[in-house]
């Protein structure tokens, strides 16, 4: 209980109480709303524990969100109501924005017929009063108990006439306007983008909604300027209100598009499956929507890339150094190459020297993840040192990360991040990052210069074209931070041969001698 206490309490500290810390500053196109979706979470009963609801939540403010969306169920189907009722008591307190609209697909209709499941037939709702009164009246007991900022009646329900008329969803907004405890409507959330249209044209919601939403889960891209238009012509923002990064159709991926079309927010579908629930760390999935959803100052870099690495052996039978934890690859599989190894001694150590003191926010330490050998790391401590070696904060953890743990230290001054085992063991380490408090990629004076880097997306050669001779070297990371290409710029042009890259988002750092500019590229 103690470590719930302490989360709820670090949470709270490092969060504006008014939507996050997070402003449209840092979206790309200064999009006013990212939501990270938590709905099958719960749906799914996937959150069992107040640590794993501590866990989901520091993973979304990781993930850099300004909002979460939940589910609403039919009256006694919640499957798991006191987990439900503890994420969202800290999320609120965490001063996050809360969206809420019906669970699954036609969730509307299932709240209707009282059905959660997708494998249960559903009622008859067209024409029907009755059902009608039900749906509005459970969003009002919804909304009387959570408050939310957003609330909608519906949930991929189809267009209208299927399986609802545009009577009833007037009535439906009508009714809950100004009756659902303060929160706003949105709309209409409808299947796809045509859907969506239709409602628009067939429906009043617009004197009601102050967000159009539509899913666009049939990939018709070409629909959004119509959608779009609609909702502009009524002064309502657009959002994407269920989007991922999956390219089913082959014609661009669902978030590719909402960001081309320039919507003005986005709910990032199922985003907590990007979220460790063992220590609220974020996957490789999730660090890939980041690269998209975020501008590329936005990215915190990792500071130990540029450190030196020791570690108090190195085991000779495998030959595996301490360079390996700093190279940028967090595979924990031992053949892989990229795992270090020391002897077995008592309480072995590695650490990363960063150079000079300077403030450290998120230490993350990947363990190696064979089968044979992720429990060997079940008693270690993490600390800051500063330049004489005095520990300035630690933290101790008495179970082995899978595979990864993470350790905020707050801003804490030092010069050396370490990691020791408190055994006699073996200490075997896949990667460990070390970041600046909410520190950008580029931490340069950040210089608004004529530089033009083409063409983007690129296949085999980039071209960086700096005409007033501002930067004199460039750096590509990948999106996990490790550099993939460096060199110098000695002249108004530089080609970058690409051919080798994998398909992907890379960011390319500028620098100068009193500037410097990160842009997002993407190899196609």
């Amino acid at each position: 209980m103690k470590k719930a206490i302490f989360t709820i309490l670090v949470l709270v500290c490092c969060v504006n109480i008014n939507g996050q810390n997070h402003t449209s500053e840092i979206y790309t196109n200064d999009m006013d709303y990212v939501l990270g979706d938590a709905k099958q979470a719960f749906i799914q009963d996937k959150i069992k524990t107040k640590e794993q609801a501590d866990n989901l939540l520091q993973g979304f403010i990781n993930l850099k969100v300004n909002g979460i969306r939940i589910p609403i169920y039919a009256e006694g189907l919640n499957p798991n109501k006191e987990m439900f009722d503890y994420f969202y008591t800290i999320a609120v307190e965490a001063g996050f924005p809360i969206f809420a609209n019906p669970a699954q697909s036609s969730g509307g209709h299932r709240i209707a017929c009282g059905v959660l499941n997708t494998t249960e037939s559903l009622c008859d709702v067209k024409n029907d009063a009755n059902a009608t009164n039900i749906l509005i009246e459970r969003i009002k007991d919804f909304a009387a108990e959570y408050k939310c900022k957003w609330i909608n009646a519906f949930n991929e329900d189809g267009r209208t006439n299927n399986p609802w008329t545009p009577s009833q969803m007037n009535t439906i907004y009508s009714s809950l306007y100004n009756n659902v405890n303060g929160a706003e409507l949105i709309g209409s959330c409808a299947w796809g983008i045509p859907a969506s249209i239709d409602v628009m044209n067939n429906t009043n919601i617009e004197d009601y909604i102050t967000v159009a939403a539509t899913h666009n889960l049939g990939f018709n891209h070409s629909s959004w300027p119509t959608f779009i238009n609609l909702a502009k012509a009524k002064g309502l923002p657009v959002w994407d209100s269920e989007v991922n990064h999956n390219d089913a159709k082959g014609n661009g991926t669902r978030l590719e598009k909402a960001l081309e079309y320039k919507v003005d927010g986005l709910v990032m579908y199922n985003l907590w499956n990007s979220i460790n629930l063992t220590d609220g760390s974020v996957k490789s999935s999730g660090e890939t929507l980041m690269a998209l959803y975020l501008k590329p100052e936005a990215i915190p870099e990792n500071i130990a890339l540029t450190g030196t690495a020791t570690q108090s052996s190195t085991n000779p039978q495998f030959n595996k150094p301490a360079s390996l934890a700093i190279d940028g690859d967090t595979n924990g599989n031992y053949g892989s190459g990229s795992v270090t190894v020391t002897n077995n001694e008592e309480n072995p150590w590695w650490q990363v020297d960063l150079g000079t003191e300077q403030k450290i926010g998120e230490i993350k330490v990947f363990n190696r993840t064979d089968a044979c050998c992720a429990d060997r790391m079940s008693n270690f401590t993490v600390s800051v040192l500063n330049s004489a070696g005095v520990s300035q904060i630690s933290q101790t953890y008495t179970t082995h990360p899978n595979p990864s743990i993470t350790f905020d230290a707050g801003g804490a001054l030092g010069q050396i991040v370490k990691v020791q085992l408190n055994i006699t063991q073996a200490l075997t380490l896949a990667e460990v990052q070390v970041f600046a408090p909410d520190a950008p990629l580029s931490t340069e004076n950040h210089l608004i210069s004529n530089v033009n880097i083409y063409p983007n997306p690129v296949a085999d050669k980039l071209v960086v074209s700096d005409p007033d001779a501002v930067f004199n070297q460039f750096t590509v990371y990948n999106i996990n931070g490790q550099v993939i290409k460096s060199g110098k710029i000695s002249s108004e042009k530089v080609e970058i041969n690409t051919v080798k890259f994998s398909k992907g988002i890379y960011f390319i750092k500028l620098e100068g001698v009193k500037s410097s500019e990160t842009h997002k590229i993407v190899k196609k």
